[in-house]
């Protein structure tokens, strides 16, 4: 009886938690990686690279690999997403 309540709790805290944890992935890794050198300005200035939703996923993959940060594809556009939502509002590419 005990082990089934230990599953079953390890179960909710694992269902809850990826599911909370999923949508700030993004916000997540840019506050603890990027904000340092990154202000607000470098999203607004008006010859940003970053036009167009597929140079701000290539940006955000260029600046990961200069940090040395080996991003899964999966991180970089979580935080491209962050970053369109927050600043660019770009149209995503159909999935």
């Amino acid at each position: 009886m005990m082990r089934r309540w230990k599953i079953g709790l390890l179960a909710f805290f694992l269902s809850g938690s990826l599911a909370a944890a999923e949508p700030g992935r993004g916000e997540l890794l840019y506050a603890t990686y990027c904000d340092g050198c990154h202000t607000v300005q470098v999203h607004w200035r008006e010859k940003k690279v970053a036009s167009t939703w597929v140079k701000l996923v290539a940006e955000v993959h260029r600046w990961q690999a200069n940090a040395r940060l080996e991003w899964s594809t999966y991180d970089v556009e979580a935080v491209a997403r962050y970053l369109n939502a927050l600043h660019y509002h770009y149209p995503l590419p159909e999935r």
